[in-house]
């Protein structure tokens, strides 16, 4: 539901796993710690194995697409156009149907933020904090077979 920050492909062009939020080891930044260290070694085995990774996720897995979230990203297109011709109203009323046809995403929330740069980090924490025990990003399943 956010950009992917790894995406494998195979050699024939198939798309074999989506993760987001993945790092090849664990970073800090003062007191906040993210990444991981158990992500590389997940990428070696799928190099070594291909498809038969216990890494490789299979296309339910994937969830590529649904109807609904393709019909999200023309109409949050088509907020981005009438915004970029001063039309307000009708840029919002699209960026909220594409908000409502895939309210997972977190895509169409931060390029609408985007729009109002002051706003976009209260913006965000606001909507984090709804979130509650559910996390930013979808848990990647490691090698000692945590989240």
């Amino acid at each position: 539901m956010n950009v992917p920050s790894a995406v494998w492909i195979d050699e024939q062009g198939k798309v074999r796993r989506i993760d987001e939020g993945t790092y090849a080891t664990t970073h800090k930044m003062n007191d906040f710690e993210f990444g991981r260290s158990d992500y590389a070694p997940m990428v070696a085995d799928w190099v070594a194995k291909s498809d038969a990774s216990e890494w490789v996720q299979s296309e339910p897995e994937l969830k590529l697409a649904t109807a609904d979230s393709a019909r999200a990203d023309p109409a949050f297109q088509l907020g981005v156009y009438f915004k970029q011709q001063g039309d307000e109203a009708r840029a919002d009323q699209y960026w909220a149907m594409a908000q409502s046809l895939n309210p997972e995403s977190w895509n169409y929330h931060r390029q609408d933020w985007s729009y109002t740069p002051a706003e976009a980090g209260a913006n965000w924490l606001q909507k984090v904090q709804t979130l509650g025990d559910k996390p930013y990003y979808k848990p990647v399943e490691g090698l000692d077979g945590s989240n």
